[in-house]
Parts: C-alpha cells; structure tokens; sequence
C-alpha cells in the first residue's frame, strides 16, 4: 500500500476525490487540512495506467515531512534526493511548489529558496546529479526521474520520488509543470485567452502544433485557436457560423467554411483535431470518438464541458473508450480550464 497525494484547485477537491473513487474504487481518498490537497492510499497491485482529469498534479508514493526553516527543508529534501537517485541513471527534475495562498507563507519565493537551498547541497556532495538535472518544464526525456517537494504550509508537505517505470505508467496523472500549473504568457493579439489552453495542451502533450501540418478548427469562431495554428505555419479549415475576426479570415493558410460543426467530415486525415465548441458534453465525446474511430485526424485537442458536477461521471466510459482504441491520450481538467476538461492525444496508426 502506497501514499498516493493529489492537488487541485481550492474548492475543487470534492470533485477530485468523487472521480478518484470512480477511478480507485477500493482505496479511500480524504481531503488534506490543507486547501487544494487530497491523500489516498493505493495497493501497488492496482495502479497501471490511470487517467484523473480532474487533479492539477499527483506526488506518488509520498512521504509527509517537515521543516521549520528554508534551510532545514534543503536539508530534508536533500537527503533524500541523494538516497532515492542512488543508482539512478538518466536526467531527473525538481519540482518544488505549494498551492499559494494570499498571505505568501507558502509562495513562489519559498519555494524557490529551497529549491536554491538543495541545489547547494548536492553542489557540495553529489555534484554529478546536478549535471544530470533537467529544466522544471518541458517534455519528458526516456528514463527521467521526477521528484516534487509540496508545502501545504510553510512547514509542512510531502516529497516525492517517482522513476520508470512508475514514472511513464503515470503519465496521464503526472503534469511536467510544478504542481500541475501552466503559467502560460498573455498574448495581447490572440483574439481571446482561450488560446492559453490549445498551448498548455501541446506543452501536456509534448507536441506542437507545426508548419505544414493541417488542422481543422470545429466552432472556431472568434479564432484563438486557429491564431495560435496560422502563427505555427500550419495549415487551417475553420468550420462555424460565425466567422473568425478579420485579420484571420485574410489570411490565406485559413479556409473558413460557415457551417455546423458537427456534420464536418475531412476529406483526408488532418494532423490535428482543434474543437473548443460550446455543446453538451455527450455530444462533444460523441464527436471526438467519430474522429478517433474514423482516424480523421493523427492528433486531437477537444474541449469537453459540462453544466455542473453530475455530468463528470461520463469521463469514465471515455477514458476506457480511448484505451481500446490504443490512443494515446491525457485527459485533464488544464489550468486554463474552467468547468470543463481537455481531451488531448494521438490517434494510434493501426
């Protein structure tokens, strides 16, 4: 039996628990003292592949501990570090994060010192993992190992040690972001914000969308998303009733066609599936499976979104849907993300 610990957004974590019983039906799941935490226990036997849409990040195999100082935290966690990547060969990366609250006492700039603190430590007695620490962000590397120290408050939180396999078997409870959060820069001339979650999807995903490649936008009106396609060099069919804003609908990578979205079929396989439609959520599955089934498309970033908190349970029969398809695939409520959650993936070739 393991520790397995869960963030999500404050308020959230009552949702998060009611799907981690759908998905672990014989572990318990209680919500943490702390805003935004959830803790569960997990036999070892049963944790292969699992998909959690609604949790920000997953710390697996987690050990409480404590420290009353920034330099007692270096400490802790340095020690450990060393011990569990004893052996380990292969890049590894450090997450250190707290779900911040308003008064700071578990802010960016705590974080950071300890994060400085145990980069001082290993730099006087284990200087070779240094050389092979990753960046924070960024795509997966074979064989990475990823160890997260989270405050819950500034003396408190757990650490984490996760390496392959573990590590790949998790990859759709795992984000590569400290605590599962995307800061994603303003763009002043997308024609939204909604252009931040097609970014984080790509950043989840591990692929951007690139030139050349094709994509069709399905109710893309006001255009975020074939803006961020068009700026990439791809190539875009936009299919909604309304059109696109102007400078989008000149520019010549961009075919609109005014219609509903739901009756488009390609006439060839796309590279990428682009829908952020607002529908009821049946509908939206519905339609992402006819392009998976159909293989109309090799990628897929779709926005499914819901009317409350009785419609999650439809992620369920989706999630395995997706896995019987051989698709590869991360559904995730994105930090971009409002009542609604992101399927992103890739259409297997077979």
């Amino acid at each position: 039996m393991s520790q397995f610990v869960y963030t999500c957004e404050p308020g959230w974590e009552d949702r998060l628990i009611d799907e981690l019983h759908r998905v672990f039906p014989q572990s318990r799941h209680t919500r943490s003292a702390a805003d935004g935490w959830v803790m569960g226990d997990l036999p070892d036997e049963t944790i292969g592949t699992p998909s959690v849409a609604l949790c920000s990040q997953c710390l697996p195999r987690a050990e409480a501990i404590r420290a009353e100082s920034i330099s007692a935290w270096g400490q802790a966690v340095g020690q450990r570090l060393i011990a569990g990547l004893e052996g380990h060969v292969g890049p590894w990366r450090l997450h250190v994060f707290g779900i911040h609250d308003r008064d700071g006492s578990v802010g960016r700039r705590r974080c950071q010192l300890i994060r400085e603190n145990v980069e001082s430590l290993l730099q006087k007695k284990r200087r070779r993992l240094l050389r092979t620490q990753t960046a924070a962000n960024g795509p997966w590397a074979p064989n990475e190992a990823l160890v997260q120290v989270g405050l819950t408050t500034a003396a408190s939180g757990y650490f984490s040690l996760c390496k392959d396999p573990l590590r790949f078997q998790l990859r759709r409870l795992i984000a590569p972001f400290p605590g599962g959060v995307a800061e994603i820069p303003a763009d002043r001339d997308a024609p939204s914000r909604a252009f931040a979650k097609l970014v984080e999807a790509e950043l989840r995903l591990g692929q951007r969308i690139s030139a050349g490649q094709t994509c069709v936008d399905l109710g893309s009106s006001p255009g975020s998303w074939a803006y961020v396609a068009l700026n990439r060099g791809a190539r875009v069919v936009a299919i909604d009733r309304s059109p696109l804003r102007a400078d989008l609908m000149a520019n010549p990578a961009l075919t609109f066609l005014r219609g509903d979205a739901f009756k488009y079929q390609p006439p060839e396989t796309v590279d990428w599936l682009l829908c952020d439609v607002i529908a009821f959520p049946q509908r939206i599955i519905e339609l992402l499976q006819t392009w998976v089934a159909g293989r109309w498309c090799r990628r897929f970033c779709v926005t499914i979104k819901f009317r409350g908190d009785s419609e999650y349970p439809l992620l369920e029969p989706l999630k395995s849907w997706l896995v019987a398809y051989g698709a590869e695939f991360i559904l995730r409520r994105l930090t971009n993300n409002k009542n609604e959650v992101t399927a992103i993936g890739e259409v297997s070739k077979g």
